[in-house]
């Protein structure tokens, strides 16, 4: 059986550069919750989002969900509610034609100072370590500052949705702007791909944010 994994060395003329979408969860796949989404009862789409994800695979792209669920720190979430949450929104993505996409989350409250919590890059590279892709081959969309910067550390480019937290933040190297929520910028990374991806790698800014701790799973496999 062949190896469904991009081959980060691969040059044809039919596979884009651009091979992983890595996607923050809460403000970008789902509306995000002050109190947190804590059972998969609460889980709730934003508009649009199930269907960019089909759009996104359509074009041969891989998806990796990143999420910082520090309530499991807090004691508010726990790992097996965690699992069921994201069951249920792969099962949604399978019902469109959507493949398993790979799930990181690190459970740690901000005050641990872990490496896989974003803004450090420990989830990102995870993800990319498991696709077998490099840096400049994935986009994260993110809806807060801590997304941009932990795509900037890891060297790869990213794009802020304001369905989530808001307006923009402030710049950050390989940024590409602000759309208003996925389904923008699936057209955009549709535009993108069409025009045959060609960026050079940007530089990991692992000064600021060092280290690669393996992160954990975040649903059963």
């Amino acid at each position: 059986m062949a190896d469904p994994r991009p081959n980060p060395t691969a040059r044809t003329e039919r596979t884009p550069q651009l091979r992983v979408v890595l996607l923050d969860r809460d403000g970008v796949l789902n509306v995000n919750r002050p109190d947190h989404v804590t059972r998969a009862e609460q889980w709730r789409w934003l508009p649009g989002a199930l269907d960019a994800c089909a759009r996104l695979t359509g074009l041969g792209l891989h998806l990796a969900v990143v999420t910082n669920q520090a309530a499991i720190g807090r004691g508010l979430l726990t790992a097996y509610e965690l699992d069921r949450i994201h069951d249920r929104m792969v099962a949604d993505l399978a019902a469109v034609g959507v493949p398993r996409p790979v799930i990181l989350h690190c459970p740690h409250p901000p005050a641990v100072g872990c490496s896989c919590r974003k803004p450090r890059p420990g989830l990102l590279t995870g993800a990319l370590e498991q696709l077998q892709a490099l840096p400049a081959q994935a986009l994260l969309v993110g809806d807060h500052d801590s997304d941009l910067m932990a795509a900037a550390a890891a060297g790869c480019w990213s794009l802020h949705v304001r369905s989530g937290r808001g307006r923009p933040p402030a710049a950050h190297p390989g940024c590409l702007g602000s759309v208003p929520g996925l389904a923008e910028a699936a057209e955009l990374i549709t535009t993108l791909t069409a025009t045959d991806w060609r960026r050079s790698p940007l530089p990991r800014a692992e000064g600021r944010y060092p280290g690669t701790t393996r992160p954990r799973e975040g649903a059963r496999p």
